[in-house]
């Protein structure tokens, strides 16, 4: 008969978080993990979920837009604070980077496309 614990399934979440999510080193030296979309609580995903809609809006500004980008980011973070205080020192570009950098990361690995 199988069986599933929540340990077990707390723990293997937590493992799969350290391989699609991001680390980012915050300006206190110390890491922040940024989680998948997939592993964040029902909370933050619908935080998260909202930001993703002002990100795509064309009709946003660019401010609006770069605020829902910072904003997801602390809600993908496990060290919010931390997250905050990192990205109000950082430039606009800096903040762009993070941000696809983990979007990259929570895609995982891609298969090869090579034609020879």
């Amino acid at each position: 008969m199988a069986t599933l614990s929540f340990a077990d399934l707390k723990a293997k979440a937590e493992e799969t978080q350290k391989e699609n999510g991001l680390v980012f080193i915050a300006k206190d030296g110390k890491e922040i993990l940024l989680r998948p979309l997939l592993h964040l609580s029902k909370t933050e995903l619908k935080n998260a979920l909202a930001h993703v809609k002002v990100i795509e809006n064309e009709d946003f500004d660019f401010e609006v837009r770069l605020d829902a980008i910072d904003q997801i980011l602390v809600v993908a973070a496990d060290r919010k604070d931390a997250m905050k205080k990192s990205l109000a020192d950082l430039p606009t570009e800096s903040r762009m980077e993070i941000f696809s950098a983990w979007m990259e990361a929570a895609q995982g690995p891609e298969a090869s496309s090579s034609t020879s």
